[in-house]
């Protein structure tokens, strides 16, 4: 396939726009430009994978699952790190656990193009999977994503505490990244529909704060909860295209787009300790 060219020039104009400003800041500005530039790069990386290796996830939990082939398919600019495997390495482990202690039903809150909804589909053929995102383009490319691999998802709109009625027996896990709206779903009047279910919650900044330091009080009567802080690992091997090209593009090969901390809450019942 062919670079995409709309989406390299998309970035770095804007880069370009962002070292032209007079600002009061430079600092932000030369920071904020790096950004654009090493997704340009990521893009190149990117294609040059897909040209050498094919589409297929190269490591981790969803290996061999087949991916988009075009970046610009995949949500939030991070490219490289899902194709080659690495993306979320923190996670790794809770995500493999699945597979012993295998859940009823897979809910996935914000799911973006549909990587972890149809990997975990693709992990545990037998487990009902569940793909909400407000984003019709989400829905759209989640849809897509699932017919490439053969699997049947479904696919939602807003996700509403009350999805949860009549599931109090059913063993679910729901995995959550919703970018700071975390505050509004898992709040005190709905928090109890929770109990029974097994979470991992991305956590982002706020206006009213970090939800990592609000939620833990909310859970804290019905689930043990452990912090996970993005620390990134050094075991996650890059395709040898790039492992030839040069060190920038390694590490490029492994960068996530994050401009924050972002840190997960996993949450377990404790009635349901593993």
């Amino acid at each position: 396939m062919g670079i995409n060219l709309n989406l390299l020039e998309r970035y770095r104009k804007s880069a370009i726009e962002i070292l032209q400003l007079k600002s009061s800041d430079p600092i932000l500005d030369l920071n904020n430009a790096l950004r654009r530039l090493a997704t340009v790069r990521s893009i190149l990386i990117y294609n040059t994978i897909i040209e050498n290796e094919g589409s297929k996830i190269f490591q981790g939990p969803f290996k061999g699952m087949n991916f988009f082939s075009n970046p610009a398919d995949i949500s939030e600019g991070c490219f490289v790190p899902k194709i080659i495997g690495s993306y979320e390495s923190e996670l790794h482990p809770f995500i493999e656990d699945l597979k012993i202690n295998k859940p009823n039903i897979i809910i996935n809150i914000g799911a973006a193009e549909g990587y972890y909804s149809v990997g975990l589909k693709l992990m545990l053929e037998s487990t009902d999977v569940f793909a909400y995102d407000i984003d019709p383009k989400a829905k759209e490319k989640t849809l897509e994503l699932s017919q490439l691999n053969n699997v049947n998802i479904s696919c939602r709109d807003e996700f509403l505490s009350s999805e949860l009625d009549g599931l109090e027996k059913k063993d679910i896990f729901i995995l959550c990244d919703i970018e700071g709206s975390e505050l509004n779903l898992f709040n005190k009047d709905e928090i109890i529909k929770y109990q029974n279910c097994r979470l991992i919650i991305e956590t982002h900044s706020t206006k009213i704060g970090h939800s990592k330091d609000i939620l833990p009080n909310l859970f804290s009567k019905t689930h043990d909860v452990q912090l996970i802080e993005q620390k990134g690992s050094d075991s996650f091997e890059v395709p040898e295209i790039i492992s030839q090209s040069n060190h920038l593009d390694i590490l490029l090969s492994k960068w996530e787009c994050r401009t924050h901390p972002t840190p997960w809450l996993v949450l377990t019942p404790k009635n349901k300790a593993v």
